[in-house]
């Protein structure tokens, strides 16, 4: 007669060469869904309609800045985040205009801010942050009524904003 010794499961070789790849993967599936979820990048706008009727409408704001003949110079202090604006053409100009600076990927980095007509004649306004990296410009009327785009390439702080031949307020080339 022979005893058989039998080792209990988890003494078995079979079993932690079956098992234990197993158990790996889903401790990474884990940690991958736990990293992703967290770092999430808002790259594409999930509201394609209302993204649509906003390009429109912002079309509609460019022509009408064009028609109004709106045209500025602007610098940003990227260390202190200090604006300064020049409207060097354009009529019928308010005492308050609103400016977006718009990270090309990045929703939370976006910036704005309200910039106020001094005794100069000159648009002032801040972020109250350093501005870095190459960012998206729009400038527009309180009221929405007319808007100027542009881009402001890394390291740079001036920026041209004006009615261009074709219809669409920009950047002039070479002047960023």
């Amino acid at each position: 007669m022979s005893a058989s010794t039998s080792k209990p499961w988890y003494r078995e070789f079979w079993c932690w060469f079956v098992f234990a790849p197993l158990g790996l993967w889903v401790i990474a599936m884990v940690a991958t869904v736990v990293v992703l979820s967290s770092n999430s990048q808002d790259l594409v706008a999930g509201d394609y309609g209302r993204m649509g009727k906003a390009y429109v409408q912002g079309t509609d704001q460019e022509g009408e800045a064009v028609r109004r003949g709106i045209a500025a110079r602007l610098h940003v202090d990227r260390q202190g985040g200090h604006v300064t604006l020049v409207m060097e053409r354009g009529r019928d100009l308010p005492e308050a205009l609103r400016l977006a600076l718009l990270h090309p990927t990045e929703e939370r980095k976006d910036l704005s801010a309200e910039l106020r007509r001094d005794s100069s004649g000159m648009y002032r306004g801040g972020f109250g942050t350093a501005v870095a990296g190459r960012r998206y410009v729009v400038l527009e009327s309180p009221d929405g009524a007319w808007r100027l785009r542009g881009e402001l390439r890394s390291g740079g702080g001036e920026l041209h904003l004006g009615a261009e031949e074709g219809g669409r307020g920009g950047a002039e080339p070479g002047r960023t």
